[in-house]
């Protein structure tokens, strides 16, 4: 019986700096940063409406609280009612305002704007870092080009330009539900006030159904700034269309895009002076002498941004496919197509001359990059239309959606993904 106390003694013994030695390692590992204590003040920081004591070593705050005023001071932090500011010659400032800090109380004079003369603020000294006279955007934003397939072709694109600033690409079929437009992921959840650039590629009612709606129904609230839109052929543009240009705002400026007569180059900067810069170039791949319908007259937008390149071509006709290679050929190495087709030519790329081959080739596409196709009546369209691709031995192409985002950061990082 002692010799089983005493091994069982010994075991304990044994185990017991083990297990301390556990419990230390796993409570606090030797390369783990020791835990901050805070150092509290003993006098008390104040303002002329609070008080609170301050750590040395960290920006945490305890006994914040209002003055508790008794015979014009406060009980508990000393403050006087009476007190008189002793502000400092030098200012506090950032890239807009200066103001002063008093020096025994932290309460800061109103904030002046700076008041430039030769790029230098009169009152505070501050030199001007925007001497370009570039735009100073707060928040820069990836640029996100969000397509939307409608229904019976019908079309939709809404652009987050990275300034802030938005871009609508058509505007859906005459049947297409426009409370979409507001409750879906449209404007309402985009928070859409102002369309920068409103955009109709060709006058066929897929494409311009909903245009007036946009324009002018006061319900949606959308201001359109600027409005680019097609010529028209044969007088034989639809209703809608008519509607939608004879209804513009007179605040809108109108403009009917010919060859280069209204692309968009638009630098801007951050608050760390870094500069950012996007392009808009609207193209007609076929002259507007060799337009004989709508298709031939559409245009094809390509958007550029951290060396990036999204071209976005509706209702590809055979002659809009060999107009925009003998026009553009080489000129664009293009990371993104988005293309959508009409009943009448869902298999132009494939039933050219070339069998497309030269349409892509002119805008380098190969297999790292991305081909969405949207704004097809029937999801068969899009296997008959990838097989197609196969069957042409053009390229492969990744991400075919109906509906799909496609984001550019300012690193230049490209991502496609199914809505």
């Amino acid at each position: 019986m002692k010799k089983k106390l005493l091994s069982f003694i010994l075991a304990i013994c044994l185990l017991l700096p083990c297990s301390l030695a556990l419990t230390a390692c796993g409570s606090n590992p030797p390369d783990d940063p020791p835990a901050h204590t805070h150092n509290w003040d003993t006098i008390y920081t104040y303002n002329s409406t609070s008080h609170w004591l301050t750590c040395d070593g960290c920006d945490e705050k305890k006994s914040l609280g209002n003055h508790n005023i008794v015979n014009n001071s406060c009980s508990i932090c000393g403050y006087d009612v009476a007190h008189t500011h002793s502000w400092p010659e030098t200012y506090q400032k950032d890239a807009t305002h200066h103001w002063k800090e008093c020096s025994t109380c932290s309460a800061k004079s109103a904030k002046v704007e700076h008041d430039y003369e030769n790029d230098v603020c009169r009152d505070c000294g501050y030199e001007n870092p925007n001497t370009d006279g570039l735009e100073v955007v707060s928040s820069v934003r990836d640029l996100e080009i969000i397509t939307y397939d409608t229904g019976t072709s019908g079309v939709f694109t809404l652009v987050l330009l990275p300034d802030g600033k938005y871009m609508v690409i058509d505007s859906g079929n005459e049947g297409f539900d426009t409370s979409m437009l507001v409750e879906d992921k449209l404007f309402y959840t985009y928070g859409v006030s102002t369309i920068d650039y409103f955009v109709l590629t060709n006058t066929n009612s897929a494409r311009t159904g909903q245009a007036k709606y946009v324009l002018t129904d006061s319900s949606l609230g959308i201001e359109v700034k600027n409005l680019y839109t097609p010529r028209e052929i044969n007088n034989s543009a639809p209703t809608c269309y008519e509607e939608a240009i004879a209804n513009a705002p007179a605040t809108c400026n109108v403009v009917e895009v010919a060859e280069s007569n209204c692309d968009i180059t638009n630098s801007f900067k951050d608050e760390q002076n870094n500069t950012y810069t996007y392009i808009i170039d609207f193209m007609l791949p076929v002259a507007t002498s060799d337009c004989t319908n709508e298709t031939d007259a559409t245009i094809v937008i390509s958007i550029e941004y951290a060396g990036k390149t999204v071209l976005i071509s509706g209702d590809a006709t055979d002659k809009t496919i060999h107009g925009y290679y003998d026009k553009y050929n080489g000129q664009k190495d293009v990371d993104v197509l988005i293309t959508s087709f009409v009943y009448t030519y869902p298999y132009a790329i494939v039933n050219s001359e070339s069998n497309g081959k030269d349409y892509l080739a002119s805008i380098s596409l190969d297999e790292n990059d991305r081909v969405i196709i949207y704004s097809i009546a029937e999801n068969t369209r899009v296997n008959d239309l990838m097989d197609c691709f196969f069957e042409a031995g053009l390229p492969t192409v990744n991400n075919i959606e109906s509906t799909a985002t496609v984001t550019i950061t300012s690193a230049g990082v490209v991502s496609v993904t199914a809505e």
